[in-house]
């Protein structure tokens, strides 16, 4: 989950519905950043959580997911959730 509660306030903001980049593209590439400098560790929220917080469909949470699943960034267990991958040593 994210390490601080605070953290899961309203990011809509992050997400620019005038450009010309997928919102599924802008969600993982906020999500790649966010892993990236460890702000996020172990669970994510669920995918209505994240839609609500972004202001965008499950579907679009969803392509964002499996973009990040198959970078390997993100590990998706079904009906348990979505992990951040363990890092490479």
């Amino acid at each position: 989950m994210l390490d601080d509660r605070r953290v899961l306030t309203d990011r809509s903001d992050r997400i620019d519905r005038n450009s010309p980049v997928l919102l599924a593209d802008q969600l993982a590439s906020d999500l790649r950043a966010e892993v990236t400098v460890g702000r996020m560790s172990g669970r994510l929220p669920s995918e209505v959580e994240m839609a609500s917080l972004y202001g965008v469909s499950r579907v679009t949470v969803r392509r964002a997911v499996a973009v990040l699943a198959a970078e390997g960034k993100l590990t998706v267990i079904h009906g348990r959730g979505t992990f951040i991958a363990a890092r490479e040593r």
